[in-house]
């Protein structure tokens, strides 16, 4: 029998998608253990598919009898605390099927330029200590990053070895797989991805939250780790254990079918396509590498995809495309997924008129309205332009997007079909999401999912109000991360946006969080929403030090300063001396037009910005050099190890 292992390597540039390398790698039964001989050998780091290697690792201990995935996280991490009490419920198989509670994201130094450490790991637990839950454990599948996080230290506490020891002699050398490892170990190679940014080769990011997002591997030896979730292939685990891994309480169709580590193991399900073939996914992202591992278990195919450059749904698609003509020739059929024929209508049932209000997803707070009663608008109030988008209702009980307004002669539905339909669920009233749009000639992206819950108006008091819509506009801009932390480039500042007509709650911009005032120093994520739109919120305060406004994460992974407080660079200031854990920022002022040269040690960075806080030099920008024109109106930031200074020609 021919066993399938389909890899793809690609590089998307500034303008349109390149196949670097694309490899149909037939192998002969028996040799399914060993990788595949590929040209795809460019190692890339493969964000969280590195969930499934955690999982594996964790299985591998249950088929030991050292690890019960029912028992509490405490059993096996005893110092684990937290300041909610509900901790003490969470038990392993939560966070392996992101059900934990935890609020998801640790902030810190988890994404470095050109280096990987153990320092995220080993604060980890000291970090989460001062955290709260977002939901009771067990209650709500909300995808979560510090679940496989923590689930890293469960696997290091019972096997008595580093994780990433443990991937290296139970899951890479039993596979042969000699280029995948975290990154503590990957990182340096001269096989690794490049990666652009507009254009420019910049230096590779490199992910240290090893369980949730830290694995390195080639797309060829993707495809083989994947080829151990076939039927009947026990070298890593038992069926019994991948078959829990597969398994799935969500029923719900616009919920992701989270598995254990997989993000869904019904993918076409999951696209509302019916069809016998039972295919597993799990995508995963960085800041600029993004990967995929599609396995269809039954007809033994296993995808590995890697890239730089693009977004998750571009994996999503291109991987689709390969198990799609996979499956076609194993005589599989997945049926039609073009959206069916949809009629509308200017009248609205009454019971939806009743649920005009304030929406939001943790990304932003919206009003939902019904003007004149003949259609549906939704509008994001926070942000910088608000915009209503045109919804009219339908035959099938939703609202399908429209184009144009009413008033134009061009308005018809959306040629891309996105519906909307209104749900309730434990006391909340929810609007879910379906989309079925044409995607670059790679098909069609389909998508369900829950996009707003109701909040309503947030009650706060007037003095509360008042203190942040004093702050309503204001930037804070990134201090504390190290000088290699990605946050630099990809987001070096965020600004409060309240939005107009609604109190008591805000967006952070850069951060994209919305929150909801609890003082008038604090703020907390509030949304609670199942899948992927509820993920990850935060919680922010904003205090003073030495006279020196700051805001920073709940976690304190992250501490920004006012930009009130940003000094003014000037031509007499000819060296920067550097403070480790405090960035040096500085307005351009009228240095901008001039050129300058910069001295920069090791172990420190220097960013520059246009007035638009768009990055135009980053120490990390390869083959740049270091003669640098100034933006006018623009900032500089100087950050690096105290001891060190930046001298400035």
């Amino acid at each position: 029998m021919i066993k399938k292992i389909l890899a793809f390597t690609a590089a998307l540039g500034v303008i349109g998608c390149t196949a670097a390398f694309a490899a149909d790698i037939n192998a002969e039964e028996g040799d399914k253990n060993s990788a595949p001989k590929t040209h795809t050998e460019t190692v890339s780091g493969i964000g969280s598919v590195s969930k499934v290697f955690c999982v594996t690792a964790a299985m591998q201990l249950y088929d030991q009898g050292l690890l019960d995935p029912d028992a509490p996280v405490t059993d096996y991490v005893p110092e684990f605390t937290m300041s909610d009490e509900r901790y003490k419920d969470i038990t392993v198989r939560m966070l392996m099927n992101h059900t934990s509670g935890l609020m998801g994201f640790m902030h810190g130094d988890v994404m470095l330029y050109d280096e990987a450490t153990a320092d995220y790991h080993d604060q980890f637990l000291y970090a989460l200590s001062r955290s709260r839950l977002k939901s009771d454990p067990g209650s709500v599948a909300n995808y979560n990053n510090d679940g496989l996080t923590l689930l890293e230290i469960v696997v290091e506490h019972v096997s008595g070895e580093s994780f990433t020891d443990y991937v290296q002699n139970h899951i890479c050398e039993p596979l042969g797989l000699k280029n995948t490892g975290t990154s503590l170990v990957m990182c340096g190679r001269d096989d690794t991805a490049q990666v652009y940014i507009d254009g420019v080769r910049y230096a590779t990011d490199h992910c240290s939250a090893f369980g949730s997002g830290g694995i390195m591997s080639t797309s060829g030896e993707l495809c083989s780790f994947g080829s151990t979730f076939w039927s009947g292939d026990e070298t890593l685990l038992s069926q019994s254990s991948k078959d829990e891994m597969a398994k799935t309480s969500i029923t719900d169709t616009y919920e992701m079918r989270f598995g254990l580590g997989w993000d869904t193991v019904d993918f076409y399900g999951n696209c509302g396509i019916d069809t016998d073939a039972r295919v597993l996914f799990k995508g995963g992202a960085l800041d600029n590498q993004f990967a995929g591992l599609m396995v269809e278990p039954d007809e033994e195919i296993s995808i590995g995809f890697t890239m730089c450059g693009g977004d998750s749904i571009d994996v999503i698609m291109m991987s689709e495309a390969l198990m799609k003509a996979a499956l076609d020739e194993s005589g599989t059929e997945l049926g039609s997924d073009m959206p069916d024929d949809i009629t509308v209508t200017e009248s609205i049932p009454e019971k939806y008129l009743s649920l005009a209000d304030v929406y939001s997803d943790v990304h932003g707070i919206y009003r939902v309205e019904f003007p004149g009663d003949r259609y549906m608008t939704v509008t994001e109030l926070t942000s910088d332009n608000p915009k209503p988008v045109w919804y009219m209702y339908t035959d099938d009980d939703s609202f399908v997007r429209m184009e144009n307004s009413p008033d134009s002669e061009h308005f018809t539905v959306d040629t891309d079909r996105e519906e909307l339909s209104f749900t309730e669920m434990d006391g909340n009233t929810y609007i879910r999401k379906y989309l079925n749009t044409d995607y670059d000639s790679f098909g069609r992206y389909i998508d369900y999912r829950y996009y707003l819950q109701r909040t309503g108006e947030l009650a706060v008091s007037s003095d509360v109000q008042s203190a942040w819509q004093q702050r309503d506009g204001k930037k804070y801009y990134i201090s504390s991360a190290k000088y290699s932390n990605t946050y630099y480039n990809l987001s070096p500042s965020v600004r409060i946006r309240l939005p107009q007509g609604v109190d008591g709650c805000a967006k952070i911009q850069g951060l994209n969080k919305s929150v909801h005032f609890t003082d008038t120093y604090k703020a907390e994520g509030f949304v609670l929403i199942p899948g992927e739109a509820g993920r990850d919120p935060d919680d922010i305060e904003i205090f003073t030090e030495n006279g020196t406004e700051y805001m920073r994460t709940q976690d304190k992974g992250i501490t920004l300063i006012s930009e009130d407080a940003i000094p003014v660079l000037t031509a007499d200031i000819r060296e920067i001396p550097l403070e480790t854990g405090r960035a040096k920022w500085y307005n351009i002022g009228e240095m901008g037009g001039k050129t300058i040269i910069l001295d920069i040690p090791e172990k420190a960075a220097v960013y520059i910005y246009d007035r638009f806080d768009k990055t135009v030099y980053s120490s990390y920008m390869k083959d740049y050099g270091n003669e640098v024109s100034l933006p006018e109106n623009g900032k500089i930031v100087f950050i690096g190890e105290s001891s060190a200074m930046v001298a400035i020609g």
